[in-house]
């Protein structure tokens, strides 16, 4: 007989207890007691958690985000517990969860996913940092909220939306601000009209910037330029009716790369342009009976398009493209049976294109122009239905929230080859050659079952101290870049793995919180079970042409396990001085092969002082800290360890006749410390962060 494998034996141990206790959970714990309940303590709603399950979670608010001024939206979430920062330059940015890279994470504008090709950060930086009310992540996994993408996390941008006045009105806002770091220029206005039952808002952006100056000289090729435009509408029909419309659209140009080990050291890369649309309409009910509380309605569409640019040398020219189309449907619903027993259930489909091209482009006596197909025509398929549910067992002491998630997944691509047409420039004619039809991938089809489950423990022993215990069972379908990358940008060979197996994991997460008058702490404790993980092994690979060479290869590994813990604490010192502190650790293992993975964050953190004279200014002294990362990959370099110091100040309000003004200022990297994030060496890039920055901001508003 064969011998057993012990990692399936954890594996459906582990999904075995998460899939039966909330089986018991959903459907075994509802009590007949139809009594409503009078006093209940406050419960947080989160708003892309819902009350239903109490995931780690963090929000952002729009004031945080203001009074720093912040480059990208990853740089604003860059020194919150468990999120570290991976970038591909100044403005492509990413993060990384709790060790987690951007293929294990969802992300959303407003609910609606952002999906694009994943080997090169720049998705989280199509969005308008001037237009947002707030940022949310929840970290871990979130599969049964949204499927297949959400295993390590969930990160939303939340857009600003006006509230409906009792009469028709106007607000808004103007801003401009610059940083001296990269001569950036940001320029941005909100524009509001406002009624009893409709409103519509309008708001835009500009950005400029140079090459970025680090304590080490200027970081050569690392300007940007975007802008961005959107409008929001909504109107109410009755007392619970609504119809929410939005569109956004975000262009940038010029958007230097300044390099990893996809490209060689020769090279100059940058985005010729990427582009962003996203359109949605929602239609939102409420109170329709006393057991249907709300029903809400989603469509949207959104579109993706970026155009590279690799100068490889002077002979030698690569010009790779792509365009990504997602359109999804969702609908939930809120069912009230009493104040002990609620569920929100729902369905959510959607459907990703994806397209591919390269043309290069050799100069010489005559210019040769080669065009390939680096992934096949593309497209994903996702079908799913859920359900969430909490149960108060005694509203002084236990609630249990649940959730399961079942989803059909279709992959399908079309025959990609590896030339598509050949053409020489000759005498300024055109000359077209014969092509050999050879196959780089295969048609193929690939249909996928699966299901996620959560439940949670919020146990408060007494006033002011609470436990949540979080167990789930969550999964991720390899994307298309997974099954099909190709990425030969006369560098180090990338390929994708059409074998691939879903990921899979037990997730588990043990949360403490006390918050007293003047003090809050808060202690996270994890372990992620990871079966089928997918990482990027560097191995022989046989070309179209028959030759083998040297690729960082798409692998599963069979067992991993990431582990670590958060510690965040808030601390009052008085009405106008309060300390903020959190630190961050995780460590990751392949515990088949005994190593450490890929694109771990260090242990780091930070420290802030801050202090309100109260309706003159507010100012915060902050500083990060990383320890070395010595704990790497065969492939990594270890990096240092290193303390910066940031300090920023704003202004309250001003008023001048039926207007405000604000005024926001700070330095960051006051001391001009040279250091490098270790993220930005596990993508082969070998840069440092910027020198000393100072930046000012005004801001105008009116209502």
């Amino acid at each position: 007989m064969p011998a057993k494998n012990p990692n399936m034996d954890i594996k459906k141990v582990y999904t075995t207890i998460v899939f039966l206790i909330s089986i018991h959970c959903l459907f075994g714990l509802a009590p007949k007691d139809t009594l409503k309940l009078k006093e209940i303590r406050e419960i947080t709603v989160y708003s892309i958690a819902t009350p239903k399950l109490a995931l780690p979670y963090i929000s952002v608010s729009k004031s945080s985000l203001e009074k720093n001024e912040f480059i990208t939206p990853a740089d604003a979430l860059k020194s919150l517990s468990g999120v570290a920062l991976t970038q591909d330059g100044i403005w492509a940015t990413s993060l990384n969860v709790r060790g987690m890279n951007e293929q294990k994470l969802m992300i959303l504008v407003d609910e609606d996913r952002i999906q694009t090709a994943t080997d090169i950060a720049g998705s989280l930086s199509t969005v308008n940092m001037n237009q947002l009310e707030k940022i949310e992540i929840i970290k871990g996994a979130g599969s049964v909220l949204f499927g297949s993408g959400a295993m390590g996390g969930v990160i939303n941008f939340v857009t600003q939306s006006p509230n409906y006045t009792p009469i028709l009105s106007n607000s808004g806002n103007v801003g401009v601000g610059f940083h001296t770091v990269n001569n950036l220029w940001t320029t941005s206005a909100n524009l509001n009209f406002t009624n009893k039952n409709w409103y519509l808002a309008f708001n835009g952006s500009y950005r400029t910037a140079a090459s970025t100056q680090t304590p080490k000289g200027l970081l050569n090729n690392s300007q940007f330029n975007d802008a961005s435009w959107g409008l929001k509408g909504g109107m109410t029909y009755g007392d619970n009716q609504e119809l929410l419309v939005n569109y956004n659209q975000f262009d940038a140009w010029d958007v230097g790369l300044p390099g990893s080990n996809v490209f060689p050291a020769s090279a100059k890369v940058r985005y010729i342009g990427i582009k962003r649309r996203q359109m949605s309409g929602e239609y939102i009910f409420t109170d329709l009976s006393d057991l249907l509380t709300s029903l809400k309605i989603k469509a949207y569409n959104q579109n993706i398009s970026r155009n590279v640019e690799n100068i490889v040398n002077p002979l030698k020219t690569v010009l790779p493209a792509s365009y990504n189309s997602t359109t999804g449907v969702k609908a939930t619903a809120d069912l009230y049976f009493n104040d002990y027993n609620t569920i929100t259930v729902g369905t959510e489909s959607w459907y990703r294109t994806s397209e591919t091209t390269r043309l290069n482009i050799s100069h010489g006596a005559d210019t040769v122009v080669i065009a390939e197909q680096p992934t096949p025509f593309a497209n994903v398929l996702n079908v799913g239905a859920f359900a969430l549910y909490k149960k108060i067992i005694d509203p002084r002491y236990f609630v249990i929230h649940a959730g399961l998630r079942l989803d059909y997944h279709r992959t399908q691509n079309d025959t990609a080859f590896k030339q598509v047409f050949k053409y020489t420039i000759v005498d300024g004619n055109r000359v077209d050659a014969v092509v050999p039809r050879i196959v780089q991938t295969n048609a193929g089809i690939k249909p996928e079952f699966s299901y996620s489950a959560h439940i949670d423990f919020e146990y408060t022993p007494k006033k002011r101290n609470s436990l949540i215990l979080s167990l789930a069972s969550a999964y991720r379908v390899a994307t298309i870049e997974e099954r099909f990358k190709y990425i030969d940008q006369a560098g180090l060979l990338r390929v994708g793995n059409t074998n691939l197996k879903p990921e899979k994991g037990g997730f588990t997460n043990l949360s403490y919180l006390y918050t007293g008058a003047k003090l809050r702490v808060k202690a996270d404790v994890f372990a992620n079970f990871m079966f089928d993980l997918i990482t990027e092994k560097q191995g022989s690979f046989i070309t179209s042409s028959g030759t083998t060479v040297s690729a960082l290869i798409n692998t599963n590994v069979n067992q991993a396990l990431y582990a670590g813990a958060e510690l965040e604490l808030d601390w009052i010192l008085n009405n106008s001085f309060w300390i903020f502190g959190n630190a961050s650790y995780v460590r990751a293992h392949d515990l088949k092969s005994n190593v450490f993975l890929t694109q771990i964050p260090p242990l780091h953190g930070l420290i802030s002082a801050n202090y309100r004279l109260e309706k003159k200014f507010e100012a915060e002294l902050a500083v990060q800290w990383a320890a070395t990362q010595n704990q790497i990959a065969p492939t990594e370099t270890v990096t240092k360890g290193h303390v910066i110091f940031n300090f920023n100040v704003h202004s309250f309000p001003m008023k001048i006749k039926k207007t405000q003004v604000q005024a926001f200022a700070g330095v960051d990297n006051i001391l001009d410390t040279t250091y490098k994030n270790h993220l930005f060496s596990t993508r082969g890039l070998d840069m440092y962060e910027p020198g000393r920055n100072l930046f000012v901001k005004l801001k105008w508003n009116w209502e």
